[in-house]
């Protein structure tokens, strides 16, 4: 009797042991891409036993998170409002007695093209000088007007065009000699999508 209770003992050690070295986890798609709305994928995680699902950002939603062998997931991805493109990872583990296997997605999500500038406004002197502006987009643009006074004006701003980093643009004004409040406006736009604008403003004393 021993004996078979030894037998039954050593085939039930070996059989979670097979199981443990088997374990499987994968996804059909180990990588996923959104634009800056988001949106919503289906994927079917493949597995020969129990698992869970984890996600570093809670932007990204999905159903189910836990199950049992292969099983299809529904994930959605918020809207990203962020100035910067995301990443994100969805950890898929398979365990048992303690050892397990981890599969995972990954996410990437553009952002929303802009065009930004934390001081948009400097005054100076009537006696002239140049305005400076710290500028950072995420896309090529370019100057599209120039006005004195509400009245298109040529400025020599440099530069008149850049590439999708932060940039310095420089304004310069003449000598302001009509003893009025002058006020020039520079309006950036980028190229690609030119309805998406930043007016920088130099007012000058009179």
């Amino acid at each position: 009797m021993k004996r078979i209770l030894m037998l039954v003992l050593a085939a039930s050690l070996a059989f979670s042991c097979d199981q443990e070295t088997n374990l499987s986890i994968a996804p059909d798609i180990h990588a996923l891409a959104f634009g800056p709305e988001g949106g919503e994928a289906d994927v079917v995680v493949f597995t020969n036993g129990y698992w869970k699902a984890t996600c570093d950002d809670k932007s990204v939603t999905f159903a189910p998170d836990t199950g049992n062998f292969t099983t299809p997931m529904h994930i959605v991805v918020a809207p990203n409002t962020e100035k910067f493109t995301k990443s994100a990872r969805i950890s898929l583990t398979t365990k048992l007695n303690g050892n397990g296997r981890t599969s995972r997605i990954a996410i990437t999500q553009t952002c929303n093209p802009f065009i930004l500038c934390d001081v948009t406004e400097v005054q100076l002197p009537s006696s002239g000088g140049t305005a400076r502006f710290q500028v950072n987009a995420n896309a090529d643009w370019q100057v599209v007007d120039t006005k004195l006074d509400g009245s298109s004006v040529d400025l020599a701003v440099d530069p008149m065009e850049h590439g999708p980093n932060s940039v310095t643009v420089n304004v310069p004004v003449s000598e302001n000699t009509t003893g009025l409040q002058r006020v020039y406006t520079v309006t950036l736009a980028l190229k690609e999508t030119p309805s998406v604008r930043l007016v920088l403003t130099v007012r000058q004393d009179g």
